[in-house]
């Protein structure tokens, strides 16, 4: 089953509502670019890589700093606090990063941990909706509209919102709004 499948159209109209409704707290119009950076600030978010978390083992901050199995994740609530991989590019941290606003802005709870794996015990239902949300913080559907008005193309919408050409291509998916 697709993620438009799972998730219902009023949830994907409130997604769009909440992308512009923080582009409205910073002054941003629909269209403009919103980096993950500034949306982090303005919810009080303290952005860390592993070398920078406090009372991390040795052996875990070098594990975690050689892998590209993991992208970002929540560490803390008061205060905000999310680590992120600094091995992944600039378009990835963005999308990681949204994903991570995500789950805050729509309050959902914390994951706990399986005690024997020491993996993070995910709900799907909540990693889709983050999924969902993420996408509509980093590429509005308004945001895609003008820009294929503007006659953008894909390669130039990416660079745009800082997005990967995948997730550029994800958002035309789910939107309907055709992007060459």
């Amino acid at each position: 089953m697709s993620l438009i499948q799972k998730l219902s159209p009023e949830f994907r109209q409130r997604c769009e509502a909440i992308a512009t409704e923080q582009r409205s707290l910073l002054r941003l119009r629909a269209f403009e670019p919103l980096p993950a950076d500034i949306l982090a600030n303005q919810l009080g978010a303290k952005l860390l890589t592993p070398d920078q978390m406090p009372n991390l083992e040795a052996k875990q901050m070098a594990l975690l700093l050689a892998s590209d199995e993991w992208s970002a994740a929540i560490v803390g609530y008061s205060p905000l606090c999310i680590v992120c991989n600094p091995r992944h590019a600039p378009t990835r941290r963005e999308s990681n990063l949204m994903h991570e606003i995500a789950h805050v802005l729509l309050t959902h709870q914390p994951v706990n941990f399986d005690s024997i794996t020491r993996q993070p015990k995910r709900q799907q239902h909540q990693e889709d909706e983050a999924t969902y949300l993420g996408g509509c913080l980093q590429i509005p559907k308004r945001g895609l509209l003008w820009a294929t008005q503007c006659k953008m193309g894909l390669a130039r919408i990416s660079e745009y919102f800082s997005a990967s050409e995948a997730m550029v291509q994800f958002r035309s998916n789910v939107t309907d709004v055709p992007v060459k």
